[in-house]
Formats: C-alpha cells, sequence, structure tokens
C-alpha cells in the first residue's frame, strides 16, 4: 500500500516537470515549479518505439506511464492537433461479422468528410472493430491513429497495421486514458468487458464533468443496445444516477452516426 501511495504522489510531482522539460505545452500544467528529481529527459525520438512490454501481473512504473503520456501528446500533436473521433468495440470480432462491416463504413464515410479531416479516426489499434475502424479511414485516404497496447503472453498481439500514426503504449489504463480525454466524439460498437469498461470510462466523465458533453454514438439498432438501456434503467430506479444520465448516449446507424458528428463538429 505504502509503495502504491509513494508511486502516485511521485506521478502527480513527475508529470508537470515533464511538460515544462520537455517543451510541449500542455494546459494541464499550468503551473511554474521547480524541475523533479525523477523526471527522465524525454525527445520525440524515443516514441518512435513501442512502450515496454509489461509482464503479466506487473504495474507500469511512473516512467511508463510518463512516457505513454507524453508520447501520446507527441502523436496527437502532429497527427490529430483538434482531437479525435474515437472507436470503440470488440477485438473478437473477424472482418465477416455484420458489425466489422458497419463500422468499416463508418470510419471511411466520416474521414471524406470535411469535419473527419479534421478531427480523424483513433482506435485501440488491435484486430476486430478496431482494424474495421483503421482500415475504414486508411483506405479513404485519411489520417488512421492506433493507440494499441500489448496483450497475450509476452505481448505477441500485434497492431492491426491500418495505422498512419500512432504508439503502442506500456500502460492499459493510460492507453485507455488518452483515448477518451483526446476525443471530440466516442463511437461505441459491439464489444464485450474491455468495451464496457471504454463506454463506462467516458460515461462516467462527461457525467462528473471531467470531460465536457460529447456525442457517445453507440452505433448499430436499439435492440442491440438493450441490455445497455436496461442496465442503466435499473440504476436510475434504485437512484444511483440521475435521470438525465440516462440522455448521455444514444443509439445510430452509420449514415445517422455521420450526421449527428458533423452536425457537433464543425471544422
Amino acid at each position: 500500500m505504502r509503495s502504491k501511495l509513494f508511486a502516485l504522489i511521485v506521478c502527480l510531482l513527475t508529470l508537470p516537470s515533464l511538460a515544462r522539460e520537455t517543451g510541449v505545452k500542455d494546459p494541464r500544467f499550468p503551473i511554474k515549479a521547480p524541475a523533479s528529481p525523477w523526471s527522465p529527459q524525454l525527445t520525440a525520438a524515443q516514441c518512435e518505439k513501442d512502450g515496454r512490454v509489461i509482464p503479466e501481473g506487473e504495474l507500469p512504473t511512473v516512467a511508463d506511464i510518463a512516457l505513454d503520456a507524453y508520447c501520446a501528446d507527441v502523436v496527437l500533436a502532429r497527427s490529430a492537433p483538434h482531437g479525435v473521433v474515437t472507436i470503440f468495440g470488440s477485438a473478437r470480432l473477424k472482418p465477416d461479422h455484420p458489425m466489422y462491416k458497419l463500422v468499416y463504413d463508418f470510419a471511411r464515410a466520416w474521414t471524406l468528410t470535411p469535419a473527419g479531416k479534421k478531427w480523424p479516426i483513433a482506435t485501440g489499434g488491435g484486430p476486430g472493430i478496431m482494424e474495421a475502424g483503421n482500415k475504414g479511414a486508411k483506405e479513404s485516404g485519411g489520417v488512421s491513429l492506433s493507440f494499441d497496447t500489448a496483450f497475450g503472453v509476452n505481448g505477441v498481439e500485434k497492431p492491426n497495421g491500418f495505422a498512419t500514426d500512432g504508439y503502442r503504449f506500456a500502460s492499459f489504463a493510460q492507453r485507455e486514458t488518452e483515448l477518451v480525454d483526446s476525443a471530440k466524439a466516442i463511437v461505441v460498437a459491439a464489444g464485450g468487458v474491455g468495451t464496457a469498461w471504454e463506454l463506462f470510462e467516458t460515461l462516467a466523465k462527461v457525467q462528473t464533468g471531467k470531460l465536457p458533453r460529447i456525442p457517445i454514438l453507440l452505433l448499430g439498432e436499439r435492440k442491440e443496445w438493450e441490455h445497455f438501456f436496461k442496465s442503466m434503467a435499473l440504476m436510475e430506479k434504485a437512484k444511483l444516477i440521475s435521470a438525465h444520465d440516462l440522455d448521455l448516449a444514444q443509439v445510430a446507424g452509420p449514415a445517422e452516426a455521420i450526421a449527428i458528428l458533423t452536425q457537433k463538429l464543425k471544422p
């Protein structure tokens, strides 16, 4: 417990000085303070390499998290300075699955719009739905971002190969943070536990004001998302969430999603 508390304190002390020492302008760190003795000297060249593969059961270090956060800023600054439209969904769905095609069609169509050129597609960089999103964006000639991380024994799962830019994170949690916090809109497709985590992290951040009210679109038909709406209704009935929280996310097909985002995000 003490070691975790110490690591948290070190992280809080380290990250502001990282932004100053590396010259990255970050509105999250406006306070001027002495450089931390724990801060490494980070450069963009370090982001050309993958983050460290964390052995199973081991937690990322403060240095891992700091490098991940810095490299995410480097990628976003050069490829998506205005933010992204993040797609979440299952890594397990194959190209012949209907949802794969829905996501591919959405990503391709969005990337061809003027707004899609300003706010490009970003995914977790893996197979399945993530591949569909990256493939649709890349094959339409646009920016296609991959924020992936190493899964499986010794990180054997590879990126999907359809990204134009990206970074492989050491920290699973930091990767999720960047995908949510840099998003101007979130599009969620069918998925499992990981996708549910991503959806509810987004909802919680909007609900608590840690993120502005951004579009959260559930791709597909209403019947495919009944489990989500039933869970939300049960929480509202038990007075665990407010009634207006039920409106934080909405269902949309690819064409409707494009229309909603085009209206909300104007270049």
